[in-house]
């Protein structure tokens, strides 16, 4: 259950940055758009995507002691998951490259957001245990 919590503490911000993708594409690329449709689409677009960062991000730092390496595991997780999905869109024929690296931009500071307080969560909860364990050793 606990495992579900953590997916689903991933899942809705990462569905929420394809929201604002839809308003984006909504307010400046395309006003005539169906915005409903666009935020389902976009919402699902943007929970796959912060997966695919979220496990990229988990295994570098299995693989790696680094404190910066995750977040430049985000950034490139996160910049070529949603460049190829543009590409497979044809939004950079429909929209132009403009459009795509403002996508990109906007998805690449969102999702470097939820990595750092994420981050910060598991930091707080680190030392919420590791005072817990020193109190358990100052008994004994």
């Amino acid at each position: 259950m606990e495992k579900f919590k953590e997916y689903i503490y991933n899942l809705l911000p990462s569905g929420l940055i394809g929201v604002v993708i839809a308003f984006f594409e909504n307010i400046f690329l395309n006003p005539d758009s169906n915005l409903a449709e666009s935020i389902l689409i976009y919402f699902v677009f943007g929970a796959v995507i912060g997966t695919v960062s979220e496990l990229a991000v988990s295994w570098t730092i299995y693989k790696s002691s680094s404190k910066k390496l995750p977040y430049l595991t985000v950034m490139l997780a996160d910049g070529l998951s949603v460049f190829l999905l543009l590409m497979l869109l044809g939004t950079h024929q429909a929209y132009g490259w403009m459009a795509v690296f403002n996508i990109i931009l906007i998805t690449e500071v969102l999702a470097l957001s939820i990595a750092y307080f994420s981050n910060q969560k598991y930091k707080n909860f680190n030392q919420s245990l590791e005072s817990k364990k020193e109190n358990i050793k100052g008994r004994e």
